[in-house]
């Protein structure tokens, strides 16, 4: 789980490094969920607060921690984490309320900013996400 949402990010972020620093609007999107977020898991109204997933979510606050401490060691990039809510897939046996199509909307908003838009944020299809 830390392997593929935590260390895979940090290693893919440093293997882009070189490619972001030539690019005239660096950008990099990281998938988090809202799974990693306290405010969430704490929201009897949201259904993260009725999921326990302990190795998933850690993994998630950790890639959403990851975010905002690059977006601050990386000042020259907008570094931004998105949360694509509940979706049909194969983690979750395709019981999600929304398609994969659906599910990229943050992801999307988010790489699809101007250059100068915000860094270090945490977004879902609503807006921000409190972490």
């Amino acid at each position: 789980m830390f392997d593929t949402n935590l260390i895979g990010p940090i290693r893919v972020i440093h293997a882009f490094l070189p490619p972001l620093a030539k690019s005239s609007g660096p950008m990099i999107v990281n998938v988090s969920s809202g799974l990693g977020s306290f405010a969430a898991t704490h929201d009897e109204s949201r259904i993260e607060s009725t999921v326990a997933v302990p190795l998933y979510s850690v993994s998630k606050a950790g890639l959403a921690m990851l975010t905002t401490q690059y977006a601050r060691a990386l000042p020259h990039i907008r570094i931004n984490a998105a949360d694509p809510g509940y979706t049909a897939t194969d983690l979750n046996d395709h019981r999600g309320a929304q398609s994969v199509e659906e599910g990229t909307d943050a992801i999307v908003h988010l790489a699809t900013l101007p250059s100068h838009g915000p860094t270090g944020t945490f977004v879902d299809k609503q807006g921000s996400v409190a972490w």
